[in-house]
């Protein structure tokens, strides 16, 4: 049985600047730990990055999963807002293994979160964002953008 962690922040919010007076940063830890736990690695800094080097209206929803268990995966929703002031985004994991612990590291990230909005575990919680039949998805501002999922297997 898969359990579903899914959270709503900034995408600020999963990186850590150590020295504020640079530009420098590393994958929050508390990411970071979840990460380990679901023996994942997401390159945080190159999503920040391309997340920030895009326009507003797009972004898609990128899958990281491991080539021996695809099931258990981290999930981000890159999807920029136009209206949004925040850069929120939708990130989240589905996992068999280890639940208390990625439960207990589910809920201190997000209590850590600067920019927190909604936090929520479950079966079937990320079902709508991975189902593929569910893509593209469309948004309309202005013109329109045809959101992908985009798996990646690690």
């Amino acid at each position: 049985m898969y359990i579903d962690f899914s959270v709503m922040a900034s995408i600020s919010d999963l990186v850590l600047y150590p020295d504020e007076q640079r530009d420098e940063y590393i994958p929050h830890p508390n990411f970071r730990a979840v990460m380990d736990a679901l023996s994942i690695r997401v390159p945080v800094e190159a999503i920040y990055e391309r997340y920030f080097d895009n326009p507003v209206n797009t972004g898609d929803v990128l899958v990281f999963g491991r080539k021996e268990q695809p099931g258990i995966c981290i999930v981000l929703d890159t999807y920029r807002d136009p209206l949004d002031q925040l850069d929120m985004i939708r990130f989240g994991w589905r996992t068999k293994e280890n639940i208390e612990n990625v439960q207990r590291l589910s809920r201190l990230l997000y209590d850590e979160c600067e920019y927190a909005v909604c936090y929520s575990e479950g079966q079937s919680v990320l079902l709508d964002v991975l189902r593929e039949d569910k893509y593209p998805r469309k948004f309309h501002y202005i013109t329109l953008f045809e959101q992908r999922i985009k798996r990646y297997l690690l």
